[in-house]
C-alpha cells in the first residue's frame, strides 16, 4: 500500500468514526436526550451532529474523487476533522457556563489527582492522528511530482 493511500484510509477511519461515535455517545440521557437541557440547546446538539454527518461526507467525497491535485483532498479532509476536534481544546472557555464534563459535577475524572476529561484525551488522538495522515499523505504526493 502506497503513502497516499495509507493516508486516505487513516483519515477516512477518522471521519467516520468522528461521526459514529459523536452519534452514539451524543445521543444520550446525558446530552441530547437529557430533560434538563433547554430545548433549543438540544436542538444545537443535534444540529450539529447532522452538521458533522455532512461535513464528514464531504470530506470523504473530497479525498476519494478522481483529481490531479490529491493532495487539496487531503488537506480539506484534514483541515476538516480539525474544525471539529480543535474547539473542543478552547470552546469551554469561550462559552460561560459550559463545561467539558457531561456527568455530575465533582465527579469528574482524574489521574494522579488531576483531571482528566475523556472527550480531551480522544481529541487529541484524532487531531493527532488526522495531522500524522496528512504528514504521511503530503510525503507521498510530493513524491509523485517528483522527476
Amino acid at each position: 500500500m502506497n503513502r497516499l493511500m495509507f493516508s486516505r484510509l487513516v483519515l477516512s477511519a477518522l471521519l467516520v468514526t468522528s461521526t459514529v461515535a459523536s452519534f452514539v455517545l451524543d445521543w444520550k440521557s446525558n446530552h441530547l436526550l437529557n430533560p434538563a437541557w433547554h430545548p433549543h440547546a438540544r436542538f444545537h446538539g443535534g444540529l450539529l451532529l447532522f452538521t458533522l454527518a455532512g461535513v464528514a461526507a464531504t470530506a470523504l467525497w473530497l479525498l476519494w474523487r478522481r483529481s490531479p491535485e490529491p493532495l487539496l483532498g487531503l488537506r480539506a479532509a484534514t483541515a476538516l476533522l480539525l474544525a471539529y476536534w480543535t474547539p473542543l481544546f478552547y470552546v469551554n472557555s469561550l462559552v460561560p457556563g459550559s463545561s467539558l464534563w457531561a456527568g455530575p459535577a465533582g465527579q469528574e475524572p482524574r489521574w494522579g489527582g488531576t483531571i482528566v476529561y475523556p472527550n480531551l484525551v480522544v481529541a487529541a488522538l484524532f487531531v493527532i492522528a488526522a495531522v500524522v495522515a496528512l504528514r504521511i499523505g503530503t510525503t507521498a504526493t510530493r513524491s509523485l511530482s517528483e522527476p
